[in-house]
């Protein structure tokens, strides 16, 4: 059934006051038919946010608006896509997750939801038909068992879960998940270890990826390192890539800025070859390429190359932890073990703490960046390394970019 929800007078009124309305706005539903874009626009007002998930058929012209358009997604949402569906995911206490579809009259219509017994950790799309969902208790407090669940996307349904201890993973202290990915029926997952009370970070001196075998979901091992510290950061899901021949590359960056209390280690790719349960002699050190600088966001582009945020504070100090602030772009090439700074956009705060919402279409990289001239796409090239700026995006900040067919 179609949920199309007009904007609440509130953030109507903090809309009005950052000059996003005019005032010969009409008030009808504007969102169009089979404009192939989709995007989760994140609207915060008096301490309070809604998401509206509108389309667009242009990313680089325009103005894109969630004035009484689009499908309005209640409480914490983060969104995944999985085939020809967005899952709009509940967090921050919130436990369902919604599908969103594009309806025979080319219209977004929300089908079908689903509840988790608590909020999940990680959700990702596994094949043409199948998603995968972890979940992880807050603290030990909470619950010992982590779950899986196997999602149908056709139908929106859990088609199975699998509990496996926490303890399986550590013993030190309580895990964060950081990413997950499958390659040649294995199931990697990347984590840190915090304290699930005071969230500190003690432990950033090894590199740890949890083995479990697919479909059966059985651990298997967890791979260690100590040439770099963590996979990952908090909420940001940038732990690991896949590149197109099921090579694992594992980012760790033990970022104050991202999270962690402290950094003990370098900012590094590790690598796991396809088919393997163990890193290779791969080692690119990203701080010693960049004068200390650590990746905080990353999307696999193709072909070895990496489109990166990348932290332009040096030193992070205890003044900076969770900022996710002062970025720059870059694009990282992982086969030549180059950074090299995008032209054309300036630097720039992030979302902080949310799955990065960088899109890749036909090699070009599409991502919005809010920057003192207001929030906006910017179409980048990964080849020549340069970024024009594309349509203007009405809102706080945008917290999905997708297309649907």
């Amino acid at each position: 059934m179609k949920t199309m929800k007009h904007l609440s007078p509130f953030l109507l009124s903090a809309l009005v006051l950052a000059g996003f309305v005019s005032c010969d706005e009409k008030n009808d539903v504007i969102l169009d038919e089979n404009e192939p874009y989709v995007l989760s626009l994140g609207v915060t007002a008096n301490n309070a946010t809604s998401y509206y998930v509108v389309t667009t058929s242009d990313l680089m012209a325009g103005t894109i608006s969630p004035l009484n358009n689009g499908l309005e997604q209640t409480g914490y949402r983060d969104f995944q896509q999985g085939g020809q569906t967005i899952f709009s995911i509940g967090g921050m206490g919130v436990t369902n997750v919604n599908a969103i579809t594009r309806g025979e009259d080319g219209m977004l219509e929300q089908n079908g939801d689903f509840v988790f017994d608590k909020t999940l950790s990680d959700f990702i799309q596994l094949d043409n038909k199948t998603m995968l969902g972890i979940e992880v208790p807050s603290g030990p407090t909470s619950g010992d068992m982590l779950k899986f669940y196997v999602v149908n996307i056709d139908d929106v349904s859990i088609t199975k879960s699998v509990s496996s201890p926490v303890s399986n993973l550590t013993r030190l202290d309580w895990p964060g998940i950081t990413g997950m990915s499958l390659s040649n029926n294995k199931l990697y997952v990347t984590y840190y270890l915090s304290n699930p009370s005071t969230w500190e970070t003690i432990y950033t001196d090894t590199t740890m990826v949890a083995v479990y075998s697919y479909p059966d979901l059985t651990f298997e091992k967890v791979i260690k390192d100590t040439r770099t510290g963590p996979a990952g950061s908090w909420n940001a899901y940038n732990g690991l890539l896949k590149t197109e021949n099921n090579d694992l590359y594992i980012m760790s960056n033990s970022a104050i800025s991202n999270g962690y209390s402290q950094s003990t280690k370098n900012a590094a790719f590790l690598r796991i070859p396809s088919g393997t349960t163990a890193f290779d002699t791969y080692h690119f050190d990203v701080e010693s390429k960049t004068n200390g600088l650590k990746p905080a966001h990353i999307r696999y582009i193709g072909d070895g190359l990496v489109f990166a945020e990348v932290s332009t504070i040096n030193p992070q100090t205890q003044a900076d932890r969770w900022g996710d602030k002062s970025l720059k772009s870059c694009i990282i090439d992982l086969n030549k073990q180059t950074v090299t700074d995008v032209t054309g956009i300036p630097v720039h705060d992030g979302n902080g703490g949310r799955r990065f919402t960088a899109f890749v279409e036909d090699g070009m990289v599409y991502y919005p960046i809010s920057t003192a001239e207001g929030l906006h796409v910017y179409k980048i090239n990964p080849k020549t390394a340069t970024a024009v700026k594309g349509a203007e995006i009405q809102a706080t900040f945008v917290g999905g970019l997708f297309r649907l067919n």
